[in-house]
């Protein structure tokens, strides 16, 4: 596990992640078709940038500038070796992953159910959690804070937008919670809000 960041610059970091829900708000907003090729565009965009960043040293300089703080001590380094992308790069490319995969009330439930899940987790679990569990840093308090918050987030989507079944919503929430938790070899910004969005697929068409 690296070295966790400073508390003030995991708020700051949860909060540049949060504004990732600008996603599913501006795809809500315009052509499906239109929707998913901007997504496309600024997954390429985003990889492209944060490679730079780390193989070039003018582009690193700028970026560690603004964002230094809010990076893990793994993804800010600058590296002639494996490319270790920062967690708004993985936000932009799970959310264009979910749209591409998904029906879209499931595929924006799920991203912002575990974005707000997510950030929710890490805050919550840094300054209160007390009862480490799996692992990686994660505690029972933090993930008790994803359900609950992804719980609520869920439920207030389906009400306002598209209804999906209660046991479906909270199925949904407790494998975002496991998957958030844990350690996988593949990023957890992917993994976790595909597995949601999977269960609402699911369980939807069986209740």
């Amino acid at each position: 596990m690296s070295k966790p960041l400073e508390y003030n610059n995991e708020v700051l970091r949860k909060g540049l992640h949060v504004l990732s829900l600008g996603y599913p708000v501006g795809f809500l907003l315009i052509d499906r078709v239109w929707g998913m090729s901007i997504m496309i565009s600024l997954s390429f965009v985003a990889v492209g940038l944060d490679v730079a960043r780390q193989r070039h040293r003018g582009t690193h300089t700028v970026f560690d500038r603004f964002f230094g703080r809010m990076m893990r001590p793994e993804e800010r380094a600058f590296t002639g070796g494996e490319i270790m992308l920062n967690g708004a790069v993985w936000l932009t490319m799970s959310f264009t992953v979910l749209v591409l995969l998904f029906p879209e009330p499931e595929a924006i439930l799920a991203y912002i159910s575990f974005v707000t899940g997510d950030a929710l987790a890490a805050l919550v679990g840094r300054k209160f959690g007390r009862h480490p569990w799996l692992g990686d840093g994660r505690t029972v308090e933090g993930s008790l804070s994803f359900f609950v918050s992804a719980s609520l987030v869920a439920f207030t989507f389906s009400s306002w937008i598209y209804p999906f079944p209660v046991v479906a919503l909270s199925v949904s929430a407790l494998v975002g919670t496991i998957l958030e938790a844990v350690p996988l070899p593949i990023n957890d910004n992917i993994v976790a809000p595909a597995g949601m969005a999977l269960s609402l697929v699911l369980l939807s068409a069986l209740f």
